[in-house]
């Protein structure tokens, strides 16, 4: 009875062990109702995304299929961007077959017209216009159709596996020329970290100098979050890039943008979108603003901790009292981006680095993080630190030192390659024995 007994308070031993390991403390910070992101029903289709947390905040009809529309510029952009970044300055000739196929929207660019690349990529990104993109794609492709291989090649290394380009402007093409705008963040995502794609789209102008054929020019920026120049209905400070304009009625509005708040930043596309009868109202602007100046309104720093706030106490064994619990605190002041109103489950958390804290521990060495979350996502972390100076217990030490040495795997080594050896040795004595014994000396 008395083993049985024995395992019985081991394993009990050993769950209450696992539990206090495992155990954290868990306060609320704050309490009140949680924002809830507007819904719009007169807009196909949109996204408002956090790219500085990596969180889709709201969506509508995300995965839906719709017409590319302009949207297919940021690829064709950012896709030119790549391949033509340190061509900037070089003077190309536009031929009569790179213009081929670009109607619509258009800069004028003449056959046998001398232009930098770098004016034909603010044209096709910051101006919009289909002309200039479609001597950009024949620059970088060797004509249009190569490159919109290459612009679906990009998109599906990207992750855009249901988006389909027939050109390079989005112009409607029934069903073989779709997005969603799932797909389209993924490509919008990879575009708001290229520098010069940025730089371009988020140009409220850009000047181009005389050429063979055209006097001076000046490309604006046709969307109208960026620039106020064709209505300042819609225009928005804190947007940044990236891309809009309209593809008939098949293709609709696209607005894509990269809005910017206090040091937070968020990617919001719009497809699909509408106008109203007489096309005084672009309800795809109007649904991008209010995701966007409702996200800046609602999101914002929070302080948490102060540097050096006390959390809790930690048992600290090994120590001069024996077994001691001592203050630990933060080690730096934590702010958390979060929306004013976070809800009731605003927490955090304090896990230890180690299954024992034991002396001797020094004022300000680290113990554990504090981890807070905001409605059960990690939205910030900290390092608890002791407080004071926690002195071994000399004893102890020794005694703590011996017991984990016999925990060692230097220990087990030796227990097994004693447990080996030893009954080697023995028959090795036994046997030499034997021949001792059994030796007869002769004279």
């Amino acid at each position: 009875m008395r083993p049985k007994r024995k395992l019985i308070g081991l394993l009990c031993l050993t769950v209450l062990t696992l539990i206090t390991v495992s155990s954290f403390f868990i306060f609320p910070i704050n309490a009140a109702d949680s924002p809830t992101p507007p819904v719009i029903t007169d807009t196909g289709a949109y996204c408002l995304y956090d790219k500085t947390h990596n969180k889709l905040i709201t969506s509508r009809n995300e995965d839906e299929l719709l017409n590319t529309s302009t949207s297919a510029k940021v690829t064709m952009g950012l896709l030119a961007c790549e391949m033509l970044s340190d061509r900037l300055n070089e003077t190309v000739t536009v031929s009569s077959d790179m213009l081929s196929g670009a109607g619509g929207y258009s800069m004028g660019l003449k056959d046998g017209e001398e232009i930098r690349i770098k004016d034909l990529l603010y044209g096709a990104i910051c101006g919009s216009y289909n002309d200039a993109a479609y001597v950009i794609a024949s620059i970088c492709g060797g004509n249009a159709d190569k490159f919109v291989t290459l612009m679906n090649e990009k998109a599906h290394k990207l992750g855009a596996t249901s988006t389909s380009y027939t050109n390079p402007i989005g112009y409607p093409d029934n069903a073989a020329m779709v997005t969603t705008v799932a797909d389209t963040l993924k490509i919008a995502l990879e575009a708001s970290d290229n520098d010069l794609y940025m730089e371009i789209s988020s140009a409220k102008h850009h000047d181009i100098g005389a050429t063979n054929k055209s006097g001076a020019r000046t490309v604006y920026n046709r969307n109208y979050l960026i620039s106020s120049r064709s209505t300042q209905a819609y225009y928005n400070s804190a947007c940044r890039g990236m891309n809009a304009g309209i593809s008939g009625e098949a293709g609709g509005w696209s607005v894509i943008t990269l809005a910017q708040d206090d040091g937070a930043e968020y990617i919001c596309i719009v497809l699909g979108g509408s106008e109203n009868e007489d096309g005084t109202q672009i309800f795809a602007y109007d649904t991008a603003n209010t995701l966007v100046n409702w996200v800046c309104e609602t999101y914002n720093d929070h302080k948490v901790f102060s540097k050096g706030q006390v959390l809790g106490q930690a048992e600290i064994s090994m120590t001069a009292l024996g077994t001691q619990k001592v203050d630990y605190a933060t080690a730096e002041e934590l702010s958390v981006y979060i929306p004013d109103h976070s809800g009731p489950s605003v927490t955090y958390k304090v896990e230890y680095i180690s299954e024992k804290l034991r002396a001797p521990i020094k004022k300000g060495d680290k113990i554990g993080v504090a981890s807070v979350y905001c409605n059960g996502e990690l939205v910030g972390e900290c390092d608890v630190v002791i407080v004071e100076d926690c002195e071994a217990n000399a004893v102890m030490k020794v005694i703590s030192a011996i017991g984990d040495y016999t925990k060692s795997r230097a220990f087990i080594a030796t227990l097994v390659f004693l447990a080996i050896s030893l009954p080697i040795a023995i028959i090795i004595k036994k046997r030499h024995s034997h021949n001792v014994s059994g030796y007869t000396h002769k004279y």
